[in-house]
């Protein structure tokens, strides 16, 4: 994804597959999360626990990418 671009979707894990950054995640019922995803790391499972199922999508917005140093990987920084 690119910076500050927003997609909808009902599986997190399986949409940030393979992404580097920080993440603005939005549940259905409105509730916040902030996601970060590092290379060579993945989201085994995320799985909705509320008590009815999940008809509406989540909304992730990338907010910030990696920064990369001297061939190191540093903290997430906002653009």
């Amino acid at each position: 994804m690119k910076l500050n671009e927003s997609i909808s979707t009902y599986d997190v894990a399986e949409a940030l597959q393979g992404e580097t950054g920080k993440f603005d995640v939005t549940s259905p019922n409105g509730e916040p999360y902030f996601v970060t995803c590092q290379p060579g790391h993945s989201i085994v499972s995320l799985e909705w626990a509320g008590s009815e199922p999940n008809l509406q999508p989540f909304l992730v917005r990338k907010v910030a990418q990696p920064i990369t140093t001297e061939g190191r990987s540093k903290r997430s920084a906002a653009a």
